[in-house]
């Protein structure tokens, strides 16, 4: 791109609100990210075994605290969004690891319930 058009698009981006500035550059920023997972796609690692992650993840749930498996999933996909998404894969083996942990549990229906040791 050249300078005369990126100086454009900057002039007009200064006219937006700043909800529509957020919301471009949250865009700009999913954007960024699949161009880079797609330039150097051995380099995106899988979060679902973090540690850090299933806290971080577990703590999130306190406060919305799904009871479907399909809103669970759903959950937890919204909770990585900014930060270049979570494959179907890790969504799943998060859950997974949820379940080892004792932290959830999911019946033949698909409900989630949660562990009362889960909110000490």
């Amino acid at each position: 791109m050249n300078s005369e058009a990126y100086n454009e698009i900057l002039d007009i981006c200064e006219e937006l609100t700043y909800r529509e500035k957020f919301r471009l550059a949250q865009h700009l920023i999913q954007l960024a990210r699949k161009e880079e997972e797609e330039a150097h796609p051995d380099q995106k690692e899988s979060r679902a075994h973090d540690p850090e992650t299933i806290q971080y993840v577990a703590e999130r749930l306190l406060k919305s605290k799904p009871t479907k498996k399909t809103t669970l999933l759903n959950s937890i996909g919204a909770m990585f969004q900014f930060q270049g998404g979570i494959s179907e894969v890790d969504k799943e083996l998060i859950v997974y690891e949820l379940q080892k942990r004792r932290y959830i549990s999911i019946d033949r229906e698909g409900r989630v319930s949660y562990r009362a040791s889960f909110f000490e």
